[in-house]
């Protein structure tokens, strides 16, 4: 991979084996059974089926991040992204989640687009309104900022899955 692209910005996951998640380099990974959301007209989410809260739900057109990634994002990107407090909620028993954002960028990626995409300086992009990806000095921000947090990673290309 070139240097100089930017990274997507997404959980890690443990080391089990799916052969439809690989990437370009060949690396393959399985995304496990992250919690399923349905957006309501009112703006909340509603637990489909359940599954893991990661750090990172990424859904059909909608990237939401837990609340301690977005005040990075926040204090160090403002002029770039938007975010929404959300409220997720499961049904079946009333539980109810406010530790996340859904984040919104005010530019985006295009598959074709990706490896001429900026990646100096402090940018944030969404690839297809749902994958999140920063340049190398955001992305370093990140590490710093948040180096407690174990269970997110940056991965260089797109998954094949959408590429």
């Amino acid at each position: 991979m070139k240097k100089d692209l930017t990274y997507w910005i997404c959980n890690k996951e443990d080391n089990r084996i799916n052969d439809n998640i690989k990437f370009e380099d060949g690396e393959v990974f399985e995304i496990i059974g992250n919690v399923n959301l349905i957006r309501l007209k009112d703006g909340r989410y509603q637990v489909a089926e359940f599954g893991s809260f990661k750090k990172i739900l990424d859904g059909d057109g909608f990237p939401l991040i837990d609340n301690e990634i977005a005040k990075v994002l926040e204090k160090h990107a403002p002029d770039q992204i938007e975010l929404r407090p959300v409220e997720i909620f499961r049904r079946a028993n009333n539980q109810k989640w406010t530790n996340y954002s859904e984040l919104i960028t005010k530019r985006t990626i295009d598959l074709q687009s990706y490896d001429k995409t900026e990646s100096k300086g402090i940018n944030i992009f969404t690839l297809l309104n749902t994958f999140i990806y920063v340049s190398h000095d955001l992305k370093k921000i990140i590490e710093s900022e948040l180096e407690h947090l174990t269970d997110i990673r940056f991965k260089q290309g797109l998954p094949i899955m959408i590429g």
